[in-house]
């Protein structure tokens, strides 16, 4: 079954600049879908759009942000959630269906309430009776006792915190968690204790994650689909071994080969270039201006996805056409 499914999704930031307004494009065209217990990580630099797409993907637009067009449709067994220009009806599925880690999330606590409190108020926003053991209980889960209920936020080490944060956000038993750079203000400990801990709960609970990063050296053994995202667009799609073991995109290639390795001596060469504007990308594809590959095929035509071996790794790139 498909949970979600994104289709040519153009979603972008109306500002002012000297005087006119302009569009940033922070996401343009994406599509690609989600199958029920998928765990997808998106990747990418920072600045290419990742958390403008966690931020659509769960409906949380303001006057600023919108969806140009394309549409998310969201089908779980009982309920069906669009987003789309024309209608959001996806808050209604808001912590019961799918729940969103929002990155920063270790400041999305209310300073001034306990912990025990913050739950509280999340149960009777959605009429849920306040049941002190099976919050107790739903605690242990992510290896916190029930001392933190009486604790307030800043009480907390930062890895606890983000713990009470995904209490929260697993406690309604939601189908789908879109989760924004949840291990980026970490320490490597805790952040292998979180990546644990967001395994778990995708296995035990079968639940679905979108999980995005910058960090493409924390994918495997935690995802089993990878989106490569690149000024607004993805360029690379598809398995997370086959991907890895067989990337096509030079951009993912680049990512891949800055991944430090012990006993790998060799120099780590950045990405040539500068990063493009999404005020006024270039024309054709996003990444020709920094791809040793280009043609003039490159600057002049955008390339759609195309399904390349399994036929479930699709790459945008004019080089295999």
């Amino acid at each position: 079954m498909t949970h979600m499914r994104v289709n040519d999704l153009r979603a972008y930031y109306t500002v002012e600049q000297n005087g006119l307004p302009k569009n940033i494009r922070a996401v343009d065209g994406v599509s690609f879908e989600i199958e029920e217990h998928d765990f997808l990580a998106i990747v990418g630099e920072s600045g290419c759009g990742k958390t403008t797409l966690a931020k659509v993907l769960y409906g949380a637009l303001d006057p600023v942000l919108s969806i140009v067009s394309g549409s998310v449709h969201y089908a779980f067994d009982d309920s069906e959630f669009e987003i789309s220009p024309v209608q959001n009806t996806l808050p209604k599925a808001w912590w019961k269906k799918i729940s969103y880690i929002p990155q920063g999330s270790l400041s999305a606590l209310n300073p001034i309430r306990k912990v025990g409190q913050i739950f509280r108020d999340l149960l009777s926003s959605h009429n849920v009776p306040f049941e002190i053991k099976d919050v107790e209980n739903h605690l242990k889960l992510v290896n916190l006792s029930e001392q933190v209920l009486g604790m307030y936020p800043f009480e907390l080490s930062g890895g606890m915190k983000q713990r009470v944060v995904m209490a929260l956000a697993t406690f309604l038993n939601p189908r789908m968690i879109i989760a924004d750079e949840p291990t980026s203000a970490l320490d490597v400990v805790t952040q292998r204790d979180i990546l644990w801990l967001l395994s778990f709960l995708h296995l035990s609970k079968q639940i679905s994650f979108v999980f995005i990063t910058h960090d493409i050296s924390l994918i495997p053994g935690l995802a089993s689909s990878v989106a490569v995202m690149y000024c607004g667009c993805i360029v690379e799609y598809g398995p997370v071994d086959e991907v890895f073991s067989k990337p096509l995109h030079p951009y993912t290639k680049f990512l891949l080969s800055s991944i430090p390795r012990i006993g790998d001596k060799t120099e780590k060469k950045p990405i040539p270039g500068a990063v493009v504007s999404l005020i006024n990308p270039p024309s054709g594809c996003r990444f020709h201006s920094r791809c040793p590959n280009k043609t003039d095929t490159c600057e002049n035509s955008r390339p759609n996805m195309i399904k390349v071996g399994s036929g479930r790794h699709e790459v945008a790139c004019w080089l295999y056409k």
